[in-house]
């Protein structure tokens, strides 16, 4: 893989991280400010493999967050063919894409609303 470049265009305020190159891109956006540009591998019958990451508004997460994780729900990316949902849990689990980005897991229980008590 070719060396990790990063750019920042200040006028934008958008940082593009690249970790090499593909013929066969595929982006998805892993919330408002994220995009994960990966090679599924499914062309090649390779693993899948990271291409970037760009974060648009880079210096408002940065002043917003600080020391703060960003939490992203990986719900929002429910939306995804089975395939491609693995494809992009392997690439944002390991490096390169986890020297930038931390994954983890929570879990948030949805208990429906209870019963009204009816008066005896």
């Amino acid at each position: 893989m070719d060396d990790i470049k990063i750019q920042y265009d200040e006028e934008a305020d958008v940082l593009y991280v690249s970790f090499g190159q593909s013929k066969h891109v595929t982006g998805v956006e892993l919330s408002d400010n994220i995009l994960l540009r990966f090679d599924t591998g499914q062309a090649t019958n390779a693993p899948p493999k990271a291409i970037g990451l760009t974060f648009i508004s880079f210096a408002h997460l940065m002043a917003h967050y600080q020391d703060k994780p960003l939490n992203i729900p990986l719900s929002n990316l429910r939306h995804l063919p089975e395939e491609l949902w693995q494809a992009v849990l392997t690439v944002t689990t390991t490096p390169p894409v986890s020297d930038f980005l931390e994954v983890g897991l929570s879990l948030s229980p949805r208990v429906p609303p209870l019963p009204e008590k009816v008066p005896t």
